[in-house]
Parts: structure tokens; C-alpha cells; sequence
């Protein structure tokens, strides 16, 4: 980049700006020793790198953006003589001072157009002034509030005392030309780059627009100017007493974070609307997660190795990071190993990374903890190195699947990337915050006279700009809401520009409007008490704030928006409230209805006595005969719902004997009939609970908090999303006439209400006396699903990392000492060993018979080579091991025939031949060993796992195939979300267990849960005695199945299923074949199928006697169902129609 150069002056503005003090006097002038003062205009606004906050008092300190001094923006200067009582009205455009509008001691017209005088702040030097900057020209009842009040001049205005100014250092919001020159950023000169942050520390794929130089401007405002284009504006007789004057300028700080917030959003938006890089960055980031021991990995492997629970538990985040730089350099270690003591390492540690971070991690560890928790270090270590290298011998791990370097450089260079936007935008965040929660919009706010639309206008306006997406999360969220409890003038826009004394009025009796609470005990009374102290509200409003009535009608709109700015912040304590209702009903505890509204604060308060007051609705409390309704219906639902259970029990039953052969298919039907019928006598009158439930809903029975007076047209269109919610679990279509029809104006009103009658039923629920605390608390549960169904309406307005243990196994041996001894421990050893080693070989080669025959049907060439090769070391080893078995048996038999006094000699003699023996057979064996490695490092080699074809195919992979971002990572869950199944046998009992980790329980309903079963049958049994059993063959019972499915797992936790198999259905002839069918992603229509076939239920039989082995057995996917099956329809699995565990 060209160094800035100083801007060019013309000689004229340069000769304007020289000092006529040398041209009167040989000697010259004192400066600031004049009566009078001209002052120059500046302002408190964001700049690049130039921070003067080490040498000047700055009224405001920000995290993101240094404050500084720059030149005005256009707007309006006032200033007040404090001894004359003169008020001074300037216009201001492009920096400088355009013209003097108005002087004098009173202000007629709210509009002064025409110049008045010449525009130079000239000023007694021993006067104080009261100074401010303005975006708008105040009206004459605004000047009128300042001239004629000195309170509020004081508290409004910037105090500007000009004796106490030096002609050096300045003063309070006053600069000498010195400071002016060293510290006006469209003046100083540039700053190197070590003198701040500047473009060249930026990390690499910034946005261009971040080497721009005040590029959060909306409007571009920053231009270069000599100092001379502004002391030019001095008149001759105050060249040496003059000085810069120093405004706040909140608004235009506020505006500009806001603007630099939106920039670096889009900055944000900008890269991830790059597929290309998302898919790389995602990729990669996932993929490092395989191998890196960072924080989340370790918590996952924390969950399955106790060693690494403890290690966890153990370190502070700090030793965390040293843990994990540790094993990054060691990963990354490519020198020679490093051997000696401590000191060793200190001393390599000089130059060598990996020695460092080993030192540094014994520093923060201690010796105590590095020697407790070694061993865990370097299985986490080990589990890194098989990760990236493979674990089986052959096997490629990720460093042979895909570009690792390449990738690792690319993800951390967006990682930087990433992570200095997301600092910049939390602290940008964070300082927009502090301003409006330190007051600083709400004081900067008071000029704005409510007597006029378009002033009003312009102040919902700037107040949405700087108050919109402040509560990014739970903190910044309280901390906005815990300004509006602590303001109570801040539910009305404008409040804020009444006198003093008129806000202190208007807060206390807010205060005492807002101090409500509806007692179900005495609901009509204080029902009506709140529509009484709505109109209260109503009335003190438009007595104080002229035009009131037009923020709810003209103004609706910005209304409105605002509002959505701030209800975060007011809706957090009725989120909080309804969570404790919910709470206590989880854990049996009654629940008070009262202290739902007492609870909610005093912003959420005055805001629903705001929404009553202007959308004309009230509240009663539901009539007798509602409530009579309401509970007969309430009842009749609830009857119907014991029905309902009792036939989806009676059904499970006969769909149980189904399984057995003990009903034939369809023997269900009557059962489903009679579900039918209950399903559709229970419809109608869920609605109408529903409706009843849903604030405003409507209709002839209500319990609780009634609210009334709603538009007909919102009414109609919130029944509609009702029943769209309760049919489809989401939103139909959206509330179109919500605006037409006010419903804008009463989203939080309608949130708390809904709130306030939810918690009222489940107390009226809890308190009946001729009902269980179980039995209320099972029916309770029921109103969830029924009042969601409102909550939406109202709501419509506004790879877990699993690793295997590793152990060690040592073992010895003792040495032989005499040929006697030496020759029965060759013997009887090695004949040991070559039985065990004939069947290890026979067992590996049914093993490997099995992957010839898959690599076959495959058409896997090179899986079909490897396990060729693996096949011939298994034959040549069968056979080595026989003959060696063979000769040696034959050998200790003959000296086992020998008389025991003989035999020691006898072993003496025959140890050379049992040597011999085992020599040749190891030789030869060797042969087959090295056949049967190199086939299985073949096999592993290339006979991937699901996860590496992903890998090598990813964008980062060897074999990358191009595919989208969506393609990509929907193949990814298809690994990650690969269901399992286990065979189960726990004394007794005897299941299958299913488990879906892509999907929890509380969404199996919503993932759209489908089944099909088949299960081996024979058409009739065989005779006694017969030799000829009639074939068996596949029978599709996927409703059967699915119906004695049983949930064995919690609603947040991974679905999990289980389908027990009777003893009467484990015979010889048993097999079962399923296909698992779900939904990916709820709001994808992609779908996921696993194929299980179960045909051995491991049971022994010996001697006539069945021995069932009890454990756990898993059972592997396969590709396809047995040939014919699959055409059969899906059974949707239903939650509600289905057992829990713990039924």
C-alpha cells in the first residue's frame, strides 16, 4: 500500500489559516488571552486506529473501535450562553458551519430557515456555555425546555467552562490547535502499521472492504482535510484565541456500530454462501475432530474410558490446552526421538517444538498429576496415531485417505478467519449494548417533540437502528432485560423527552400500575381490576406524550418493530416462569397459578397493560358454565384416552400371538376397527380443548383467564394454525391476516396470556381431589400436547467418537534347565500348540472363506486377491500344524509306554527329534504366516468401512467425487446414524435391541419411524419322525412386529428399541429379517434404510440338552434382505401406540 499523503490546501485557505500576529506585532500575542473565543466544532465519533484515550478524558470507552475526534456529520449545533441567555442555532453541513439560524432568548417557530448572522462561534471567554449536536432542528417547545430550565440544561447539554481551557493541553470536550492537528482522524497523519491494528495484521481471506479505511460508514463520511481548511474559518482578530469544541455525538456512534454489526454479519454471510469452501472448512473441521483431542473428544471418549473421565475431571482449561498443544506437536513430531531426563527436555526445548510443549505440559500439570495420568496421555496419544495410520495391520487411516496437510492449513486459516469476525462481532455486540443499557440512547433521545409525525417517525426509526439484534444470547438478553425493569419509562418510545420531574411523576405511577397480579381465587375482581388499570394506563399516556394514539395506528408498523427488538428481553422472565411450572410438574409438586403474573417483572408488566390499552381486548375469568363445559369435555377426552391405551394393549397382545402362529393375519382387524372408532370420537374433542387451551381461542368452554374483543379474522386464522400444528407438528401456512387484523400489536400479550392459562389448568388438574397424584400428573402431561398447539399459534405471531480399550498383555517364560525337562516341555508343548494352532487356522480360514465369498459377490478384485493369499497361508498353516501334531503325538506315546524310570532319558533322547519337528513346522509355518499377513494387509488395505469410503471421497479426500455440500454431509449421516442391533439374552429373557443414535426418542414420531419384519415360517409342522420337513420360507408381520416393539429409552436420549423373542419362538427354524426406514433430517424428505437378518440365536445343543449363551451379540447390516423380500409396505411406527420399558 502507497503511504497517505497530506491533503493539498489552496494557497488561499492556506494564507486564510496563517496568523496575522507577526504582521501587528514584532513580538506577537499570548494565546487565549483575548476576552472573546471563536470556537471550531468537532465530534466524539468511531475512528480507524487513532486512539486518543491515553491523553484525553473521552466520555465514552468501547471495546470494538477505538473512540476519537472527527469532524461533524450534518446536522444542527446549539448552543446556550449561560450568563446571557442566549440560545445559538447552527446548520451544519459537510464538517463546517454553514450558517447561524437563531439567536435570542426565546425561540417562535418550530422551523428557522434563513440566516440570521455570520456563522463563527464567537464567545465571551469568561461565560459558560452549554453545548450539544443534533441530527434534527429542535422545535421551539424543545429549545423553550432548556432556555427556561437550568436543571435541564445541566442534564441534557454538555457543560463547557472556556476560562478554565489551556492553550496546550485544552480542556473539558475542548482541543488546542496542537491537539486538534494530533488527533482529528480526517487531520493526523496515517499511523505506522506497529502503532495499532492496522490492514496488515488482518488474517488472510479478510474481506477486502476490512483494508478500507472507515468502511463501516453506511454513509462514507471520512475524508482527508489539512488543519488549514479549518482554522481558514478563524477570523483575523482571534487567530490566537480560538479553540476546537468537542460534541457528543451518541447517535452517530450508536448508528455506526450498528452499521459496522451489519457489515461484518454480511462478511459472515458472504463466505458461507461459498459452497465450495463450506463443504472443504466443514469437511475438515469434522475430520480433524477424528484425531484431535480437543475438548469435545475428550468429553465423548470420557463417557467410555474411565482414565480419560478422571483426566478430564482432573485439568483446569488451561492444562486442557497445554494437553492438547502436547499432542498436537507430538503428532506432528518428524525429528529423531527425544531420550534423557527433565533436563534433557528443557534443553531440547530450546529449538524443538515437540520438547517444548512437552515441558510446557509438565509445567502445568505438576509431576504429580503427569504421573497419575501418563498412561491415559498416551492412549490418547495411541488412539491419535491409529486414527491418522490405521490399527490393523494394512489398514489405511486418515492419513492415507485424504490431503491431511493441505487440509489442516486450509481450516485453520478459516478457523483465524472465523474467529477474528466472530471477536469483532461480539464486541461490536457487547459496546451497542452498554450504550443503550447505560442509558446513553434514552438521554440523546430528549429532543425529539412528540407533537410532531415526522419527528416521531425519525425516532422509532433511530431507535430500531441502534437497539435491533442486540440479544445475540442468554447474557446479553438479561442484561437488556435487567435495563428495562430498572427503566420503566422505556414501554412507551418518548417518555424520555418529558422534564424531569414529569418522568419521576410518570415512573412512580407506572410503578403502580404495574404492581398487578390475578389471583385465580378472586378472578372477576381482578380481572376487571386489570382492564381498569389498562384504561388507567391508556388515560396517564396520552395526558403525558402528545400523539400517543398514533403510535398504535400510524406508527404501527415501527411500533411493532421495536417492540420485537426489546421482547427477547421482556419475554425472558415468562420463558423462565413456564419452566418452572414445568419443572415442578416433572418432579410432583403443585403448582400456584398466582405467582405466574407476579413473577413475570415489571417490564413484561407494563407491556401487556400497554397491549390491553391500545388493542382493545379484556379479560374475564371463565363463567361456571364454561368450566362445566370445559371438565365434561376435559373428562370425556380423557375416558376416551384410557380406551384408547386399553385397545392399543388388547391389539399388541393379538399381534403378539400373531408372531407365535397362535392367530392367523389379520386377526388384528377388529382391534383396529375399534382404535378407528376411538381416534375419531377423540379428534373432535381434543380440538375443542385445544381451543379452549389457546388464548383467544374461543368457544362455549373455557377454564381460567379468558381474553376477549379479538379481530374475528385473527381468531379464525389462529384456530386454523391450531389445528395445522396439532395435524402436522409445524406450521400449515402463516397467519395472513394477522396485520390486517392487529395481531402485530398483541404477540406478547397473547404469549403471557397463553402462558397464564396453561399454568391455570394444570393447577386446577393437580388440585382434584378425586384423582391420583399420578394419574393427575399422567393426564397433566397430556395438556402438553394440547396446549403446544397454542404456544405455536401464539409463537406464529412473533459423531459421538467411540473408541475401542486397549490392553496390554505381558507374558514370560521360564527357562528349561536340563534336556529332560527341556524335551517334555518341547513335547507336550508343542503339541499344544500345533492342535491350537491347526484349529486357530481352521477358524481363520472359514473366516477368511466368508470374505473370499463377499469379495466375490462384490466383484472386489483386490479384496478377492487378498483373501486368496490369506486363504493359502491358512491352508499351508492347517496342514503344517497337523503333521507337526501327528509326528509329535506319536512320539510322546512311545515314551509314555516306557517304564517311568526310563523315561526321563527317554525325553533326553527324544527332545532332538520333538526340536526337530517343531523347526520344520515353524519353517514352513513361517511361510504360511507371511502369506496369511501380507493377504490380511492386503484385505485391510483395500476393503474400507463405511466412514473411510467417506473419507477418501470427501473433499478432502484421495478420490474426491465432487459432490455438493448436501450430498456430502447426507452421506456422512448415513455412517454416523448407522443403526445397530444386538441380540440379547439376560436370564430369562431374550430380545432384539435396536438403537438409532441419529435419532432421539421424542422425535421418533416426527423422523417418521417405519418398519418392515419378516420372519421364517414353515407351512405346517413336520410330522413325527418324518425325514422330510415341509421348506420354510419368509412371512412379512412387519404390524406385529412393530406392535410388540417396546421403547426402551428417555426423550432425549438415543431411540432405542426392543423386540422380545419368546421362548417358544427360538427354535432351529427361527430367523427374522428388518429393514429400518427413517428421516435423515426432519425437514429433508431423505431417507435412511438399514437391513438386519437375525438367524442364529445362539443356542448350543449338547447331548439333546439346549444351552441358550447369555451376553450381548451384534448383529452386522447387510446390503439387501433376503431375495424376494422388500416389496411389502412400511408400518409406521407410532410413539403412542407402543410400550415403554417401564410400562
Amino acid at each position: 500500500m502507497n503511504a497517505r499523503q497530506p491533503p493539498k490546501v489552496s494557497a488561499n485557505t492556506a494564507a486564510m489559516a496563517m496568523s496575522a500576529k507577526d504582521a501587528r506585532s514584532p513580538i506577537g500575542l499570548c494565546p487565549l488571552m483575548g476576552q472573546k473565543v471563536q470556537l471550531l466544532p468537532l465530534r466524539y465519533g468511531l475512528v480507524e486506529r487513532l486512539d486518543p484515550s491515553g491523553e484525553l478524558t473521552l466520555p465514552l470507552t468501547l471495546k470494538s473501535q477505538p473512540l476519537g475526534i472527527r469532524l461533524l456529520r450534518d446536522g444542527y449545533l446549539y448552543l446556550i450562553d449561560n450568563d446571557t441567555g442566549y440560545l445559538h442555532e447552527y446548520r451544519v453541513e459537510q464538517g463546517q458551519i454553514s450558517k447561524l439560524l437563531w439567536q435570542g432568548r426565546e425561540v417562535a417557530g418550530d422551523t428557522r430557515t434563513a440566516a440570521v448572522g455570520e456563522p463563527h462561534l464567537v464567545f465571551t471567554r469568561q461565560h459558560r456555555l452549554y453545548a450539544s449536536y443534533s441530527e434534527i432542528q429542535w422545535t421551539a417547545f424543545k429549545c423553550a425546555q432548556v432556555l427556561k430550565g437550568p436543571g435541564e440544561r445541566e442534564r441534557l447539554m454538555q457543560r463547557i467552562d472556556l476560562a478554565s481551557a489551556c492553550p496546550v493541553n485544552g480542556g473539558t470536550d475542548l482541543l488546542s490547535k496542537l491537539q486538534a492537528e494530533k488527533w482529528l482522524a480526517e487531520v493526523a497523519p496515517p499511523l505506522p502499521p506497529t502503532a495499532g491494528k492496522g490492514p496488515e495484521a488482518l488474517p488472510e481471506g479478510a474481506h477486502p472492504q476490512e483494508r478500507q479505511p472507515y468502511s463501516w460508514e453506511a454513509t462514507p463520511l471520512f475524508k482527508e482535510t489539512g488543519i488549514e481548511a479549518l482554522t481558514s474559518r478563524v477570523l483575523g482578530v482571534y487567530q490566537n484565541d480560538y479553540l476546537f469544541l468537542v460534541l457528543r455525538d451518541d447517535f452517530g456512534v450508536m448508528r455506526d456500530l450498528a452499521s459496522a454489526q451489519l457489515q461484518v454479519a454480511d462478511w459472515i454471510e458472504h463466505w458461507s454462501a461459498d459452497e465450495a469452501a463450506q463443504r472443504k472448512y466443514l469437511t475438515g473441521a469434522y475430520i480433524q475432530s477424528l484425531y484431535e483431542a480437543g475438548p469435545a473428544r475428550l468429553q465423548a471418549l470420557a463417557t467410555t474410558n474411565a482414565e480419560v473421565k478422571d483426566l478430564q475431571e482432573a485439568l483446569s482449561p488451561q492444562q486442557q490446552t497445554a494437553l492438547h498443544d502436547y499432542l498436537r506437536a507430538k503428532r506432528e513430531h518428524a525429528r529423531p526421538s527425544i531420550y534423557g531426563d527433565e533436563q534433557a527436555w528443557r534443553k531440547a526445548a530450546a529449538s524443538d517444538p515437540y520438547a517444548r510443549a512437552f515441558v510446557n505440559l509438565l509445567d502445568a500439570l505438576g509431576e504429580a498429576l503427569w504421573q497419575k495420568h501418563q498412561s491415559a496421555i498416551a492412549s490418547l496419544h495411541l488412539q491419535t496415531w491409529e486414527a491418522l495410520n490405521g490399527k490393523a495391520i494394512g489398514e489405511r487411516g486418515i492419513d492415507q485417505l485424504v490431503k491431511r496437510a493441505e487440509m489442516q492449513k486450509f481450516v485453520r486459516q478459516q478457523q483465524t478467519l472465523l474467529s477474528h469476525w466472530q471477536q469483532r462481532l461480539q464486541a461490536i455486540r457487547e459496546d451497542r449494548l452498554n450504550m443503550i443499557a447505560s442509558g446513553h440512547f434514552h438521554r440523546a433521545a430528549w429532543y425529539y417533540d412528540f407533537q410532531h409525525d415526522a419527528l416521531i417517525q425519525h425516532r422509532l426509526e433511530t431507535e430500531f437502528v441502534c437497539v435491533a439484534a442486540l440479544c445475540s444470547d442468554r447474557d446479553a438478553t438479561e442484561k437488556l432485560a435487567a435495563f428495562l425493569e430498572q427503566n420503566p419509562l422505556t414501554v412507551v418510545p418518548g417518555l424520555e423527552t418529558l422534564p424531569l420531574a414529569e418522568q419521576l411523576d410518570v415512573s412512580k405511577k407506572l410503578l403502580d400500575l404495574s404492581n398487578f397480579s390475578i389471583k385465580v381465587a378472586t378472578a372477576p375482581d381482578s380481572l376487571a381490576n386489570v382492564n381498569a388499570l389498562a384504561n388507567q394506563f391508556n388515560s396517564l399516556m396520552n395526558e403525558r406524550l402528545p400523539n400517543y394514539g398514533d403510535l398504535n395506528t400510524r406508527f404501527k408498523g415501527l411500533q411493532s418493530l421495536l417492540d420485537g427488538a426489546y421482547n427477547p428481553a421482556r419475554q425472558l422472565s415468562i420463558a423462565d416462569e413456564l419452566d418452572t411450572a414445568h419443572n415442578a410438574l416433572t418432579q410432583r409438586q403443585q403448582i400456584d397459578p398466582d405467582s405466574f403474573l407476579r413473577d413475570l417483572g415489571q417490564p413484561a408488566r407494563l407491556q401487556l397493560l400497554r397491549e390491553f390499552s391500545r388493542s382493545g381486548l379484556t379479560l374475564r375469568a371463565a363463567s361456571a358454565d364454561e368450566i362445566q363445559a370445559f371438565n365434561k369435555t376435559r373428562d370425556a377426552a380423557l375416558d376416551l384416552r384410557r380406551q384408547l391405551k386399553r385397545a392399543y394393549k388388547l391389539r399388541r397382545e393379538e399381534l403378539s400371538r400373531q408372531t407365535h402362529g397362535l392367530s392367523a393375519p389379520g386377526s388384528e382387524r377388529v382391534h383396529n376397527q375399534r382404535i378407528n372408532e376411538l381416534k375419531a370420537a377423540l379428534l373432535p374433542l381434543e380440538e375443542r380443548l385445544s381451543r379452549a387451551l389457546t388464548v383467544g381461542g374461543g368457544g362455549r368452554r373455557q377454564i381460567g383467564t379468558v381474553v376477549d374483543g379479538m379481530d374475528p379474522a385473527l381468531r379464525k386464522e389462529m384456530q386454523r394454525t391450531v389445528r395445522d400444528f396439532r395435524a402436522t407438528g409445524t406450521f400449515g401456512k402463516p397467519l395472513s391476516s394477522a396485520l390486517k387484523s392487529g395481531g402485530d400489536g398483541i404477540a406478547l400479550l397473547l404469549f403471557v396470556y397463553q402462558g397464564q392459562k396453561f399454568v391455570e389448568a394444570l393447577s386446577s388438574i393437580l388440585k382434584k381431589d378425586n384423582r391420583s397424584l399420578t394419574d393427575a400428573v399422567a393426564f397433566a402431561e397430556s395438556f402438553f400436547g394440547m396446549s403446544a398447539a397454542g404456544f405455536a399459534a401464539v409463537q406464529g405471531l412473533s459423531v459421538t467418537i467411540l473408541q475401542a480399550h486397549i490392553e496390554q498383555m505381558d507374558s514370560a517364560a521360564g527357562k528349561l534347565n536340563t534336556m529332560s525337562r527341556l524335551g517334555r516341555w518341547t513335547g507336550l508343548a508343542g503339541d499344544a500348540a500345533f492342535v491350537a494352532g491347526a484349529l486357530a487356522a481352521a477358524f481363520d480360514l472359514g473366516k477368511h472363506s466368508q470374505q473370499w465369498g463377499k469379495a466375490l459377490a462384490e466383484g472386489n478384485h483386490q479384496a478377492l486377491a487378498a483373501t486368496t493369499l490369506q486363504i493359502a497361508g491358512d491352508g499351508i498353516l492347517v496342514g503344517t500344524n497337523t503333521w507337526g501334531a501327528k509326528h509329535t503325538t506319536s512320539i510322546i506315546s512311545q515314551i509314555l509306554k516306557k517304564p517311568a524310570q526310563l523315561r526321563a532319558l527317554a525325553w533326553a533322547e527324544a527332545s532332538p527329534r520333538l526340536l526337530s519337528i517343531a523347526a520344520k513346522a515353524n519353517l514352513v509355518g513361517l511361510i504360511g504366516t507371511a502369506l496369511q499377513l501380507v493377504g490380511e494387509g492386503f484385505y485391510n488395505y483395500f476393503n474400507l468401512d463405511a466412514l473411510q469410503k467417506w473419507l477418501q471421497a470427501s473433499a478432502w479426500g484421495r478420490a474426491n467425487l465432487q459432490r455438493s455440500l448436501a450430498e456430502d454431509w447426507s452421506t456422512l449421516a448415513r455412517v454416523v446414524q448407522q443403526p445397530t442391533c444386538e441380540l440379547v439374552r439376560e436370564g430369562q429373557r431374550t430380545y432384539l435391541q435396536l438403537r438409532l443414535p441419529g435419532v432421539r426418542t421424542r422425535e421418533m414420531d416426527s423422523r417418521q419411524l417405519h418398519l418392515q419384519a419378516f420372519h421364517q415360517t414353515r407351512d405346517r409342522q413336520p410330522q413325527p419322525y418324518s425325514r422330510h420337513a415341509p421348506p420354510p420360507r419368509w412371512q412379512e408381520n412387519s404390524a406385529a412386529w412393530a406392535a410388540v416393539t417396546v421403547v426402551a429409552s428417555q426423550a432425549d436420549e438415543a431411540l432405542t428399541l426392543q423386540m422380545p423373542i419368546s421362548e417358544a419362538q427360538q427354535t432351529s427354524d427361527f430367523a427374522l429379517a428388518l429393514n429400518i426406514r427413517y428421516q435423515l433430517e426432519a425437514e429433508r424428505n431423505l431417507f435412511h434404510h438399514t437391513n438386519f437378518v437375525l438367524r442364529d440365536l445362539r443356542i448350543a445343543m449338547v447331548r439333546g440338552v439346549r444351552l441358550p449363551a447369555l451376553g450381548r451379540f451384534t448383529l452386522d447390516p447387510v446390503d439387501t434382505l433376503p431375495s424376494g423380500l422388500g416389496k411389502a409396505l412400511f408400518w409406521g411406527c407410532k410413539r403412542e401406540e407402543m410400550a415403554a420399558v417401564d410400562d
